[in-house]
């Protein structure tokens, strides 16, 4: 299931490592107020896909961190994929950059 917003889309796939959680285009509140009234499952990502993310508000940082809380309580690093420049900003602004293993 893909939860889209004419701007962005968040989904979740899974592979071989585990959940990905994929960003694309805006991912502003819309976004993540569609991704959380949706009955896909939630958390337990390994790894956030950024690259094709144009923008990331504070509430879609906000979703990428709770998203991947488990990993995180498992001792995993999860990993953010080939962030975007707008992504890798945020994440950095917000000292969040410790909480992932960078994947340029």
């Amino acid at each position: 299931m893909q939860i889209t917003e004419p701007f962005g889309a968040i989904d979740l796939v899974d592979e071989e490592t585990g959940p990905v959680l994929r960003l694309r285009g805006e991912v502003d509140s819309a976004v993540v107020a569609l991704w959380d009234a949706s009955d896909q499952r939630h958390g337990g990502a390994v790894a956030v896909e950024a690259s094709a993310a144009t923008f990331l508000d504070c509430r879609g940082l906000r979703l990428v961190l709770r998203e991947t809380e488990a990993a995180r309580r498992a001792g995993r690093i999860p990993e953010l994929r080939r962030p975007s420049n707008p992504v890798r900003r945020l994440v950095d602004i917000a000292g969040a950059t410790p909480l992932f293993a960078t994947i340029a």
